[in-house]
């Protein structure tokens, strides 16, 4: 007498998942919305990592859009517990799935390169890095789109196969060949994300900023190792779509999929926002940040270009303007001001300036007596 197996608990994961789902989309849009913000209204540059990261995240708003349809038709379910029909959609959505998650990461990091070569200044060893690092990101992200849909004549069997009705037969590569590409590119993107976060932290390193600030930017930059966790997650989670019950066992993969989409998104749209950060403090206006070096088209220190605003350690001065300081010994001291912030005062002298942005050079000529004339070149 033969028995079947019972049927596991009822079980629907399905109300979490897309509540996750939109969740971290709404976050998302929120800091993409203050990072256009920030570079459209108040720094009034847009660059190629603003146009990536605008693209990576149309990409993950599809995938939440997706993941929304998969447990439409029993994702987060046991597969005993789906109607085959259902079952074949959910197989169908979740392939569908697979290039727009896999594209959103690939183009979030190649957002996040672009955003630090903008940070660099004239390194052409870093800059080759990155530039590889980006080509490699595309070609093996979509070798990984190619080789998914590619893999089974028609495409279409990806998930007719399950269909009994299907009225047709086609035939699949060696299973193995998309499964071990899969891991390959997991651990490639679990590496990425590492590198992109810990990258910063050369550059970081060697500017003239205080310590806590500078402290601050490496935890805000290196928030890409959460992405890196979910990077590593995901691909030890890819063996559950081989299963029987994948429905149910890949919940997990969904959930780090869709939320290492976003925090990249989220990751590498935080350090832009400095100078919407100074605004809302009240510490500098939007007009100080469109009249900076940072603001056009070219010009400005790496800090700037990284930081937008972040105040600087050492304070310096304004474009055409002259210093008089008197010195404690009687001396009168003039200095000619090109393209600076703002000057300080030591112990022995008092300074009369004007702030503006950044600094290329200062003459700086000491008289001594009373009367002289004075002349400025």
């Amino acid at each position: 007498m033969s028995t079947s197996a019972p049927l596991p608990p009822y079980v629907d994961h399905g109300a979490g998942l897309v509540a996750v789902a939109w969740v971290e989309a709404s976050l998302g849009l929120l800091v993409l919305g203050a990072r256009l913000y920030t570079r459209t209204r108040i720094v009034r540059k847009v660059g190629w990592d603003d146009w990536t990261m605008i693209f990576a995240t149309i990409l993950a708003i599809v995938v939440s859009a997706v993941v929304t349809m998969e447990v439409r038709y029993g994702v987060g379910k046991h597969a005993a517990h789906i109607p085959p029909p259902d079952l074949i959609k959910a197989v169908e959505w979740i392939w569908i799935s697979a290039p727009f998650s896999t594209m959103s990461a690939c183009f979030g990091k190649i957002s996040i390169a672009l955003l630090i070569l903008r940070m660099i200044n004239r390194n052409k060893t870093y800059t080759i890095f990155l530039w590889t690092l980006i080509v490699l990101l595309f070609i093996i992200n979509l070798l990984l789109t190619i080789i998914t849909f590619a893999q089974c004549t028609p495409v279409t069997w990806l998930w007719d196969q399950l269909n009994p009705a299907a009225g047709y037969v086609g035939s699949c590569w060696d299973p193995n060949i998309q499964k071990n590409y899969g891991y390959f590119q997991g651990a490639f993107s679990a590496v990425s994300d590492l590198v992109l976060a810990l990258f910063p932290i050369l550059i970081i390193k060697d500017l003239k900023i205080e310590a806590r600030l500078k402290l601050a930017l490496c935890v805000v930059m290196g928030l890409g190792i959460i992405a890196t966790v979910a990077a590593a997650v995901k691909t030890v989670q890819l063996k559950n779509l081989s299963t029987p019950d994948f429905t149910y066992n890949a919940i997990d993969l969904v959930y780090w999929y869709m939320t290492e989409n976003w925090i990249i998104v989220i990751a590498a749209c935080i350090p832009t926002l400095g100078p919407l950060y100074f605004i809302l403090t009240g510490q500098r206006t939007a007009e100080s940040f469109a009249a900076s070096p940072s603001g056009r088209r070219s010009g400005g220190s790496s800090a700037k270009r990284l930081l937008g605003g972040w105040k600087l350690r050492s304070p310096i001065v304004r474009s055409h303007s002259t210093d008089v300081s008197h010195g404690s010994d009687g001396s009168s001291k003039f200095s000619r001001m090109e393209k600076g912030l703002n000057t300080g005062s030591t112990d022995s002298q008092t300074s009369t300036s004007w702030q503006s942005t950044s600094i290329l050079r200062t003459t700086e000529v000491t008289v001594n007596g009373q009367d002289l004339p004075i002349h400025h070149p």
